[in-house]
């Protein structure tokens, strides 16, 4: 069972990377996946996030106890979730947004997933660096998955910049 959290601020892109990696993983990979958000009701504003829990298996659980992962994309979801970072195999941050990092954390992977993006087109497509990464650095999917399920949910408008995003991502 892979348990993952992705975490960061609303208008982030956090649901949407949510649902594209649990995409990758149901409909691509054919594994089972349970998949829930949690966001505050002001836009663009307050801790939002996407719990993705795989499993060749049947799942049983909707609350993510020990993730595998950590993806965080800012500072206050950062610290309100250190408890279950200090857990996690893995903990991907975004490095632009996420500074104050205690040095006794282990297995943490500091990409500067906004300032990449900018670099592309926008920094708003720093959730697809992360995404990238992640798949690089777990080895969960393979960066094709991922590609087929950006093609398959992200809007032509969007199409070309993201798939230069999660592949910078995948680079590093």
């Amino acid at each position: 069972m892979i348990q993952i959290r992705i975490g960061g601020w609303a208008g982030q892109g956090v649901v949407l990377a949510g649902t594209i990696l649990s995409q990758t993983f149901s409909t691509v990979l054919k594994k089972n996946v349970v998949m829930t958000r949690s966001y505050t009701a002001a836009v663009r504003s307050g801790v939002t996030t996407s719990d993705i829990i795989v499993d060749d298996d049947y799942i049983y659980d909707l609350m993510i106890t020990e993730p595998n992962v950590m993806i965080i994309m800012y500072q206050k979801t950062f610290d309100r979730y250190i408890d279950l970072i200090k857990k996690s195999d893995h903990v991907i941050i975004d490095s632009t947004m996420v500074k104050n990092i205690p040095e006794e954390l282990k297995n943490i992977y500091k990409i500067n997933a906004s300032e990449i993006a900018e670099k592309i087109s926008n920094p708003r497509i720093s959730n697809m660096v992360l995404l990238g990464a992640y798949a690089k650095i777990t080895g969960h999917i393979p960066i094709e998955a991922l590609e087929k399920s950006v093609r398959m949910y992200v809007s032509k408008r969007f199409l070309d910049e993201d798939i230069k995003a999660i592949y910078a991502g995948y680079s590093l």
